[in-house]
């Protein structure tokens, strides 16, 4: 699951890093940037349902509170 998650947070800033390469060109492809913008926001919504399995999975404490 980790591994998945690494995965996905690396591919999530490939495309951080191409959005931000398209938006700085002087004719910027609008379509194309709005393609990256919605596949960046789709991985965004994976690494949080694997974040949400990930940490459901997790053993919880012993129920006590730390101070």
């Amino acid at each position: 699951m980790h591994q998945k998650l690494v995965a996905l947070r690396v591919r999530h800033a490939i495309l951080d890093a191409k959005i931000e390469r398209e938006a700085r060109r002087p004719h910027t492809d609008t379509i194309r940037l709005t393609a990256l913008k919605k596949l960046r926001l789709r991985l965004k919504e994976q690494i949080t349902q694997v974040e949400r399995e990930f940490f459901r999975k997790e053993p919880r404490g012993n129920g006590m509170v730390r101070a």
